[in-house]
C-alpha cells in the first residue's frame, strides 16, 4: 500500500514475512542494514549506524550512473522492537563533508500480524512533491530489497 498524507509527505504500509524482532534487526545490525537499504542499481560503500536516541547514522555510496551520494541524520526514537524515528538529509556534493540539504524525518513502525510484520514507514516533509515522489521509489525499491533479504535471512 502506497499512499501520500500530502503532495511532500510518504506514506508506505508492506507485510514482510518475518517476525518483528527479525524486521527490526534489519534496520539496526549495520551489517544486516547494507544488505538491503537503498534501491536496486544503487551501491553503498561506507555505512555507520548507532542505533540509540541521539546516536547517529550515515552513508555513501554511488548510483547506478556512476553518480556519487551521501546522506546522514540522528536516531530521536528506538523503541525496540515497535519503532524506530530518525532525521534524513542529503548532503549537497556527495561527500559527508559537504553542507546537508533539506532534512525530512523518518518514522517506522512495526505491527505483528500473525508471524508476518506490518512495516508502516512515514517520511517527510519534503521540500517538493517531485523529491517526495523520488523518496518513494527509493523506499519502494528497498523495501524489495529487503523483503528478498529477509526471505534469504530465514
Amino acid at each position: 500500500m502506497d499512499t501520500g498524507l500530502d503532495a511532500t509527505t510518504l506514506r508506505l504500509v508492506r507485510i514482510f514475512d518475518a517476525p518483528r524482532e527479525r524486521v527490526f534487526a534489519a534496520w539496526a545490525e549495520q551489517a544486516q542494514f547494507t544488505q538491503w537499504m537503498c534501491p536496486p542499481g544503487v551501491t553503498i560503500d561506507e555505512c555507520v549506524i548507532d542505533v540509540r536516541p541521539g546516536g547517529a547514522w550515515r552513508i555513501k555510496g554511488r548510483q547506478e550512473a556512476g553518480r556519487v551520494f551521501a546522506s546522514s541524520g540522528k536516531y530521536l526514537e528506538v523503541e525496540k522492537p515497535v519503532r524506530l524515528v530518525f532525521t534524513w538529509a542529503h548532503h549537497t556534493d556527495g561527500d559527508h563533508t559537504s553542507p546537508r540539504g533539506h532534512e525530512t524525518t523518518v518514522r517506522i513502525e512495526l505491527r505483528p500480524v500473525g508471524d508476518k510484520t506490518e512495516l508502516t514507514l512515514i517520511h517527510g516533509p519534503f521540500a517538493d512533491a517531485p523529491s517526495c515522489d523520488q523518496h518513494r521509489k527509493g523506499w519502494t525499491g528497498s523495501f524489495d530489497k529487503l523483503d528478498v533479504f529477509l526471505g534469504k535471512a530465514a
